[in-house]
């Protein structure tokens, strides 16, 4: 017996907030798929969401052939498009089959369960006639029994359903947020049932359920609480919306009791159930299965989206519990009230917000349908793969029909960890799949996320400083690359190297009034993350005082780290606090990316959206080859498998920091156990005979950037592979992030690889940790092995003088790695590629090139880990300046003053040296080659020393 079984004998019935073509049809497209499995497994009905279906028509293929036809029928007649016509055939057609699908649950339980619900339009929210038409028109067209219409319970959606279920039309009331509300709603169904039985109607034949939403509750009362200035605050938070939804049921039982009640039971009335919605968690620190283990009784429906659905099947906990500890749930409603919190206003808000959160989905729909109709027209594609024909195509058809056998797509989104290596513990991967469903969970924390990008503009800050390493950094760089700043928002910086010139800019170039400090980390231990923090802590004292220093930082990091007490005790402005279940390089839609986002003044609802349809483009539904992220996962994994493991990407110029992101992702996810795939960004475009065959092209081209396309065929021709990524506006930023997380994912499976770990990026830091010890005890650092900067020393490194365009054989595969442990400046950016490209040319070589300690953070994983390929080439120089990292004894302890002197053990400049030394001896340790260049005090010219002598 599942658990869905389980919980229906304890009278709660199972439905799922979720409904597209694909699934809900098999692969015939005929009634069945993903939906006829869940019902054998329990799942007793379902309800309909604009917001889904307008991601799966604007990600996925789902209705492409309905929306071309129904394109060419409007030209061929002469007719306007209209979109709303459109929506209506193709959601009926979805209603009708799902409907279908759940007719033996419908007939199995006389009409109690197998239902499927159909919105009416949110902009008749406000609208009694306009609502009772269209319920009307939509109930008709549907033609099932078990259809249910959606109506909102505002002022005006109350009467309307009376008057429906007046006519027998089965109504779902939603956007109930209130006691008041829900006590409406039940006198509306039962006034409704009584003027049916008065007309002579069958009242057993009409079935309702009152849509009570419980987590949006708690988002709202939670900021709320947070702004309370009492130690009774803080209990609360996570707790009111299952008071809530308990105070409803008790006036659920009290309304269908009774003698009116019990003349209209003996006629057949059926019972309106109450439903609970809103039960995914919206708080990554809480429990996934917070709202369905405690809202389980008698009467009852919950309806779960798919994350939440497959979470509680995994480790929900079946059990009455609706009607336990209602004291407390008193006692907690109490609490909110004597707090100063008026809930009623509270679920007045929500009622209004709720219709607009209804309403922006359906105009985005509209106009998605009218863009796909178009892009289908122009025959525009998301991604187009140019593959040899023969082995490289065969290969991907094989591995993508071998993930529909295994059903490897539907074991991701389930978080089973036997999807990737076998050899590794089950918990340390699914304990790594919130990046997922981290979109769908953010889109409830913007309203946060805008307040403190208000709050800081208000106070009058203009810059903000991100500090943070890899995962932690990357996102936000990216935003600010891609967005820039707009107008009255903050202008972002990142640093993230240890070099003390970079340190000391940074420092010179703010205003620390205005300035704010976002502290990155999931640990919260990060050594550099927390050096800088010290630092600009201590600046910041100094110059504002202890009292005003803390509410100049904001920090990100995980539940319970050591960052999130560190910003307790100094009084950060705010702490987010992230899902635990992410890895940094996957964070980039959590609040590691999007608290930056939101202080450069990016549209993060529109980010957000833009990942949910390319999520919907990637779920287990979509059959493996239409799935985007399986398709890009399975070429990239396949590849690598016969030696094409260079993904070198050639990017449009307004997304061309995405490379930065990208990187890491691929590099530390695949970079381990031997193998790899290695990202080459940022690399100058060459001929075709620079290029050796371990090559595949990765061309993200913003739509009217033809600059590359006539080189590309060129490079078709000559046979390297392509996959080429269309994009249409910089929000498509948030798409391509999810793609290549699921595709790395994907990668990972083909490759026999965990890609949500990184075993080897400590084994620098343990050597850097064991050079600051020995600097403390000696009071210095080893000088280091150091060649002279001369051709001669780099061509004896690289291993001889090879003609241009005469690339190392297939069998090697070995690439060549810049590693910059100086100042990061555009001058030294430009130095460091005229010499990279100089490298490529010159041995046929790819090349990469990083900052360090940064590139320890992102790509220094595959360099340590993959199958020893590199020839790495590091560099360092001599700071003009330095800077005292002040002890944590100094700065942390409760006992500091602002007057102490910040007592230091090492400097930014010792700390960058010993990183350096660190990283040479770990690569060393695992078989990599590497040579050193001391650039001494000017680093320009050393590179360009370098690059005339190779000239």
């Amino acid at each position: 017996m599942t658990k869905l079984d389980q919980l229906a004998d304890l009278g709660q019935a199972i439905w799922l907030d979720y409904v597209r073509r694909s699934f809900i049809t098999d692969r015939d497209g005929q009634p069945g798929g993903q939906l006829a499995d869940l019902v054998d497994q329990g799942l007793r009905g379902v309800t309909s969401n604009p917001s889904i279906f307008e991601k799966a028509i604007a990600g996925s293929n789902d209705y492409d052939g309905e929306l071309r036809r129904l394109g060419d029928q409007a030209r061929s007649s002469d007719g306007d498009l209209d979109p709303e016509e459109i929506y209506e055939t193709l959601a009926v057609k979805d209603i009708q089959t799902a409907a279908d699908v759940l007719r033996p649950v419908y007939d199995a339980t006389d009409g109690a369960d197998g239902y499927v619900s159909l919105e009416v339009s949110p902009d008749l929210a406000y609208d009694t006639e306009g609502t009772i038409a269209e319920a009307r028109r939509l109930f008709a067209s549907v033609d099932r029994p078990n259809v249910m219409i959606k109506v909102p319970a505002t002022a005006q959606g109350v009467p309307a359903i009376r008057t429906l279920i007046g006519e027998g039309i089965n109504v779902n009331v939603t956007l109930m947020f209130s006691l008041d509300q829900y006590d409406q709603v039940a006198e509306a169904y039962i006034s409704g049932l009584e003027t049916l039985d008065g007309d002579g109607g069958d009242i057993a034949g009409v079935a309702s359920v009152a849509s009570f939403f419980v987590s949006r509750v708690d988002v709202k009362v939670d900021r709320m609480l947070e702004e309370v200035d009492s130690p009774g605050a803080e209990a609360l938070k996570g707790t009111i919306g299952i008071a809530n939804a308990k105070m409803a049921y008790q006036r659920f039982k009290s309304a269908f009791s009774g003698e009116r009640w019990e003349q209209l039971a003996e006629k057949g009335a059926r019972l309106q159930r109450v439903l609970w919605a809103s039960t995914s968690t919206k708080d990554p620190t809480y429990s996934d299965t917070l709202y369905p283990d405690n809202l389980i009784g008698p009467d009852t429906v919950n309806t779960l989206p798919p994350a939440t659905l497959n979470a509680f099947r995994d480790h929900g906990t079946v059990a009455l519990t609706l009607e336990t500890q209602l004291t407390t749930a008193q006692a907690q409603l109490d609490k909110l009230s004597q707090l100063g919190i008026d809930l009623d206003q509270v679920t007045d808000d929500l009622l209004e917000e709720g219709v607009d959160k209804f309403a922006k989905p359906f105009s985005d729909l509209m106009e998605s349908i009218e863009e796909k109709v178009e892009q289908l027209t122009a025959g525009w594609r998301r991604m187009e793969t140019r593959l040899i024909e023969g082995a490289y195509e065969e290969a991907v058809a094989g591995a993508l029909d071998e993930m529909a056998r295994d059903e490897i797509l539907d074991r991701i989104w389930k978080h089973d960890p036997t999807v990737w290596a076998s050899q590794s513990p089950a918990e340390e991967i699914t304990n790594r799949l919130g990046w997922l469903h981290i979109a769908s969970a953010m889109k409830e924390n913007v309203p946060r996320l805008q307040a403190l990008a208000d709050d800081v503009r208000g106070t009058g800050y203009t810059d903000a400083l991100l500090l943070g390493m890899g995962g932690s950094s990357r996102a936000a760089e990216v935003f600010r690359q891609i967005f820039g700043v707009r107008d009255g928002y903050l202008d972002l910086s990142v640093l993230d190297s240890t070099d003390p010139d970079a340190v000391l800019a940074q420092l010179e170039r703010l205003d620390l009034a205005n300035a704010l400090f976002i502290v990155a980390s999931k640990s919260g231990t990060t050594t550099e993350t927390l050096s800088f923090f010290k630092f600009f802590y201590r600046q910041a004292v100094e110059l504002l005082g202890k009292e005003e220093a803390g509410a100049h930082f904001v920090a990100v990091t995980d539940p319970g780290s050591n960052l999130a007490e560190l910003a307790r005790q100094r009084g950060f402005r705010d702490v987010f606090l992230n899902d635990p279940n992410i890895g940094g390089r996957y964070s980039a839609l959590s609040f590691f990316g999007l608290v930056p986002a939101a202080l450069i003044g990016v549209d993060v609802e529109r980010l957000l959206d833009s990942a949910l349809t390319m999520t919907s483009a990637c779920e287990s539904c979509v059959v493996s080859g239409n799935n985007l992220g399986a398709r890009l996962g399975v070429v990239l994994g396949e590849l690598a498998k016969v030696g094409r493991d260079k993904a070198t990407f050639l990017i449009s110029s307004e997304m061309a920091s995405f490379g930065a992101w990208v990187e890491q992702l691929i590099a530390e996810s695949l970079g381990k156990s031997g193998t790899g795939i290695l990202p080459v960004v940022d690399e100058p475009f060459g001929s075709p005979q620079v290029y050796g065959d371990d090559r595949i092209f990765v061309h993200l081209r913003m739509e009217g950037d033809d600059r590359h396309d006539v080189q590309l065929g060129r490079l078709v021709e000559a046979g390297h592979p392509l996959v080429r990524l269309n994009l249409r506006d910089l929000y498509d930023v948030g798409e391509q992030m999810f793609l290549w997380e699921m595709a790395i994912a994907v990668a990972g499976y083909r490759m026999d690889i965990h890609p949500f770990n990184q075993p080897n990026v400590e084994a620098a830091k343990v050597q850097a940790r064991r050079m600051v010890e020995g600097y403390r005890e000696e009071g210095e650092l080893p000088a280091g092995e150091s060649s002279p900067v001369t051709a001669e020393a780099l061509h004896q490194f690289l291993g001889g003088t090879p003609c241009q365009g005469s690339p190392s054989p297939h069998s090697d595969r070995p690439y060549i790695a810049l590693q910059a442990y100086v100042q990061p400046t555009a001058r030294t950016s430009a130095a460091l590629l005229a010499l990279r490209e100089q490298l490529r040319d010159r041995y046929g070589l790819a090349t990469t090139v990083g900052y360090g300690p940064s590139f320890l953070h992102s790509i220094g994983q595959l360099y340590k880990g993959d199958a020893g390929e590199g020839m790495f080439i590091q560099f360092t120089a001599d700071a003009e300046r330095d800077a005292d990292i002040p002890d944590q004894a100094a700065l942390l302890t409760s006992s500091d003053t602002e007057t102490e002197s910040p007592r230091s053990g090492i400097t930014f400049g010792v700390l960058e040296r010993a990183q350096a030394l660190g990283d040479r001896e770990a690569m060393e340790e695992a078989g990599r080659r590497v040579i050193r260049f001391h650039l001494g005090d000017d680093v320009i010219d050393g590179l360009d020393r370098l690059y005339e002598e190779e000239a």
